[in-house]
């Protein structure tokens, strides 16, 4: 069973929780879907190396990957990404996520698989979105879906 990762600009929490049924494009919303990228570990990870703290700034946020949906859902989530990880993405020239995809690709979760130019282009596509959600002062959310 695959777990698809929708990360989407919404303007608040009750907002992107309108997108738990139907998903967020269906819902209205700029969004991205990936396969592989988790927010939890993977997206952690990324922003992590982007700032240059440890993965625990980044994860010990009380936004980060916070639920806005029932805890009761078996098959479907959606969390919410700090703000700080939000325009650290948009703030991030493409140089600097090319030069971060390489430390990034050798992460145990990718399995060895990883190829730094791919999750280049997937850093400058979340931050493209991520640039947008706050021109539009939304915050950045993830719908998970098994």
């Amino acid at each position: 069973m695959s777990t698809f990762y929708e990360y989407f600009g919404a303007p608040g929490d009750q907002a992107a929780a309108s997108a738990f049924a139907e998903g967020p494009d269906e819902a209205g919303f700029d969004m991205l879907r990936f396969k592989t990228i988790d927010p939890a570990v993977l997206l952690g990870q990324a922003v992590a190396l982007l700032i240059r703290e440890p993965v625990s700034r980044v994860t010990g946020h009380p936004r980060f990957v916070h639920l806005v949906t029932s805890p009761e859902a078996e098959s479907t989530w959606i969390v919410t990404l700090p703000d700080e990880l939000r325009d650290a993405l948009a703030d991030a020239p493409p140089a600097r996520l090319a030069e971060i995809s390489v430390p990034w690709s050798q992460a145990e979760e990718f399995y060895g698989h990883a190829d730094p130019g791919h999750l280049a282009d997937l850093l400058d596509e979340l931050a493209a979105l991520a640039g947008r959600a706050r021109s539009h002062d939304h915050g950045l959310y993830c719908r998970m879906a098994l």
